[in-house]
């Protein structure tokens, strides 16, 4: 289902998330532009520069990772279901955080080799330390 929005929308003054469809509000703070939906953190493929609203695609950009900048400040990692573009985005203040928490922790829990024996190491490691 691809609920999509004009390109003129905008998200400055609010949208109804094409995602998962509830009604979102301005940013109070923290930024001039809202760019995805606290709840869920999807956004759509609207722009090919931040606000220039040119893209013809208007796909769902849905989270896929967490950019951790040099100031520390969080960025999601969006990918386009339409087309597979990437962009990054900053995190608002009233994301959801334990969706933000799930997403950033996700590469933890499907590590490409065995973990059990590391953690076992990293335990030992720990615990000889403390002596």
């Amino acid at each position: 289902m691809n609920k999509q929005l004009p390109l003129e929308t905008e998200f400055s003054h609010g949208f109804t998330c094409a995602s998962c469809g509830k009604l979102i509000p301005p940013l109070a703070f923290g930024g001039r532009h809202r760019n995805h939906c606290p709840h869920c953190l999807c956004s759509l493929h609207i722009d090919h520069k931040p606000g220039d609203r040119k893209s013809n695609c208007r796909g769902i950009m849905k989270p896929i990772g967490i950019h951790v900048q040099q100031n520390g400040e969080w960025s999601l990692i969006h990918q386009c279901k339409t087309c597979g573009t990437i962009k990054i985005n900053r995190t608002a203040y009233d994301d959801n955080e334990l969706l933000l928490l799930t997403i950033a922790a996700e590469p933890m829990m499907s590590l490409p080799f065995p973990a059990k024996k590391i953690i076992s190491t990293l335990h030992r490691l720990s615990t000889e330390n403390e002596r």
